[in-house]
């Protein structure tokens, strides 16, 4: 039930599209933020200089005459607001002070006898002592709101918040074609790995010369599979020489075998009996390994179900038309152990099922013996195994065999009964 709740991990075109929505988002972030301190910095910057402008013109427009200080009537309008001109005794010479807290702050200032600036409740405040003959005759203080510039900086944050998650989902959405786009290449090539898996090893991608990854991919792929193929040609061509070999003294075996039985005594008899019975069933495991052999070898067309049923002397099922990914030879070499020992060790005629599963035919052989334990599903197909003392134990190792080699598989289920299946891709 574990396994049935596991969670299904995600695509590697998600995890790609998750990367770049990742890496988007926190370089955005990044942006937007180390853009605003820079805004704000800047604004900040712009604010205490253009306070400090605006001072030093006032200031400028500050004269002593015969001891008295006055500031000249046609003085620049940077000093019609925000800005107030105090004497050295702190006394208010130009502006007006407003019914404000401002007021208390632009107060504080008013005696300065140096260059000072403040910032308070999103104002920034700058003293400037105006200085004659080497003495303070007044100071001027000017105040510079700071609600424009963050106004602007809000704008600011708004439009790279927005320029921010355009980016992420421009971003996102391209790596999720890119992979898309990239994947679709994998997926049909593995489609037609699959397809030539089922009907023809013989198939290569070809992607020629240069071209991206997929194609050295696809190269890389081609190698592999020429050597596979090589090597799999080598083992059928060392098969068909080996069991041609054995042929010829098993011949033999079984003509001196008949021949001895004629002029043997009981005693003698039944040995002889049993060294042909032997060979008898070593030759048939010399002919299986044939029949495949030359199934390959000659391009033996693909079977059906029907085929199938008919040359093992079974009756037709509603299947008989399903065409088998593989010759007839291998299926019918496989399967007639299956039958033999369903005879064997079940009580009457074995029944044969034939099913769908997927694009997979399901050929099941059953008994009505013992079955095999759950602990031995896999054993029973290791060579030497034997379930009983007169074989060799080669029947289901060689049936295996003979069905994964045209892409199947064949597989034992745990009893009661026996359950052997054949699984053959069909087209």
């Amino acid at each position: 039930m574990g396994r049935d709740m596991a969670v299904k991990p995600p695509s590697l075109r998600a995890r790609m599209a998750a990367t770049a929505l990742l890496v988007s988002t926190l370089t955005a972030a990044v942006l937007v933020v180390g853009l605003q301190v820079l805004l704000g910095n800047s604004n900040t910057a712009t604010a205490i200089s253009r306070a400090q402008t605006r001072a030093a013109a006032a200031a400028a427009t500050v004269e002593v005459t015969r001891g008295s200080v006055r500031v000249l009537e046609q003085r620049s309008k940077v000093l019609d607001q925000n800005v107030w001109v105090f004497d050295r005794d702190g006394s208010l010479l130009e502006g007006r002070l407003p019914q404000t807290d401002r007021a208390r702050a632009v107060t504080a200032l008013s005696g300065s006898s140096t260059s000072e600036r403040r910032t308070i409740d999103e104002v920034v405040y700058v003293a400037q002592p105006v200085d004659r003959a080497g003495s303070r005759v007044a100071t001027v203080v000017v105040a510079e709101d700071l609600e424009p510039y963050e106004k602007a900086e809000r704008h600011s944050l708004w439009l790279s918040i927005v320029l921010g998650l355009t980016t992420v989902v421009v971003a996102t959405a391209a790596a999720w074609m890119a992979a898309t786009r990239s994947l679709r290449q994998v997926q049909a090539m593995t489609d037609l790995a699959d397809d030539w898996r089922e009907h023809d090893v013989g198939s290569r991608f070809d992607p020629g010369e240069g071209g991206d990854e997929i194609a050295h991919l696809g190269r890389t792929l081609d190698l592999m599979l020429d050597r596979i193929v090589d090597s799999l040609s080598a083992e059928r061509r060392l098969t068909d020489e080996i069991a041609h070999e054995l042929r010829t003294p098993l011949a033999v075996v079984l003509a001196e075998a008949d021949l001895a039985r004629l002029h043997a005594t009981p005693e003698q008899a039944e040995g002889l009996d049993n060294i042909r019975a032997a060979a008898v069933r070593m030759r048939d495991s010399i002919d299986t390994m044939l029949s495949v052999a030359r199934a390959h070898a000659s391009g033996e067309e693909r079977a059906t179900v029907g085929l199938l049923m008919e040359a093992l002397d079974l009756p037709p099922t509603a299947y008989d038309a399903v065409t088998l990914a593989a010759p007839v030879s291998p299926l019918v070499a496989a399967v007639r152990p299956l039958l033999e020992n369903a005879e064997r060790h079940g009580s009457g005629v074995p029944r044969v099922e034939v099913r769908r599963d997927g694009r997979t035919v399901v050929i099941t052989v059953l008994d009505d013996g013992n079955g095999v334990a759950a602990a031995d599903v896999e054993r029973v197909f290791e060579p030497g195994h034997t379930t009983h003392g007169d074989g060799a134990g080669l029947g289901l190792s060689l049936a295996r065999r003979m069905v994964r080699a045209v892409g199947g598989d064949l597989v034992a289920r745990p009893g009661p009964g026996g359950r052997f299946e054949v699984r053959v891709p069909g087209r």
